[in-house]
């Protein structure tokens, strides 16, 4: 049964939406919360596998809090729940596995909740034992026993953030770096949202790809783990920057020391 964690300022809208999750059999809810930021700090401590975010809330609205649960519980999913459709593009921008207006239908929100069951069996699946090579000359590639894996990057910025990681793979990068090299024109509190965001639909990508690399945050230096992996790069003493890649020109690469 999925367990789940309710966000909402509104205390009776949380309290029937409650009876209506748990009336599905589906479901058990672990946790309310009517403050965004209380709600942030004991999400990660509850681990639940959804959470259901009212978008217009006092303090920080439910795209803002979705955006920082995500990045310190990458696997969490969240449907939106609210009274305005006119947050829907922001949502599914977020990935957020679903989104409903309130009043909510028992028939949606059962679909919903199957959503997650589905996806959530199918991580579990992809946990078998498996043999991962990350290829980076000449070409951005990864294959998961012996098989090329034909990752759909949901955005460049994805592989490239991709690219950059697996380069700083063992000493990790500070997420001010990340942002001088992938977003050096945009004003702070924008290159962040695009960090989080880019970094939850990299898991993202490699999970539904069946690749179960994980990728960790450390007071702000964030680390790739790569159990049974191997990299191209560490099979050669030296490499000429210029054939990394492939055809991938990024600005970076030009100031990295390998």
């Amino acid at each position: 049964m999925l367990k789940a964690v309710i966000v909402d300022d509104e205390l009776l809208v949380a309290n029937f939406l409650k009876i209506q999750l748990e009336s599905t059999g589906l479901v058990t809810v672990i946790g309310q919360f009517q403050k965004p930021t209380y709600a942030l700090k004991e999400i990660s401590i509850l681990k639940p596998d959804v959470v259901f975010l009212d978008i217009e809330m006092s303090g920080m609205n439910g795209i803002e809090l979705g955006t920082k649960l995500l990045t310190k519980c990458p696997t969490l999913e969240i449907i939106f729940v609210t009274a305005y459709n006119q947050y829907a593009v922001d949502a599914f921008k977020l990935n957020a596995i679903h989104y409903l207006l309130k009043p909510t239908n028992d028939n949606e929100l059962r679909e919903a909740l199957e959503r997650v069951i589905e996806k959530k069996n199918y991580q579990l699946i992809g946990k078998e034992s498996e043999d991962i090579r990350i290829e980076l000359i000449g070409h951005i590639r990864i294959l998961k026993n012996y098989n090329e894996v034909r990752l759909k990057w949901s955005t460049v910025k994805v592989e490239e953030l991709f690219a950059l990681m697996i380069l700083h793979r063992k000493n990790g990068i500070e997420k001010w770096q990340i942002i001088e090299k992938l977003w050096p024109s945009l004003e702070m509190k924008k290159a962040e949202q695009n960090l989080y965001t880019t970094i939850y639909r990299l898991k993202k990508n490699l999970l539904e790809s069946g690749i179960h690399i994980t990728i960790e945050n450390v007071k702000g230096k964030y680390f790739l783990e790569l159990p049974n992996c191997t990299i191209d790069l560490d099979e050669y003493d030296y490499i000429d920057k210029s054939v990394l890649f492939g055809d991938k020109q990024y600005a970076w690469v030009d100031t990295l020391t390998i």
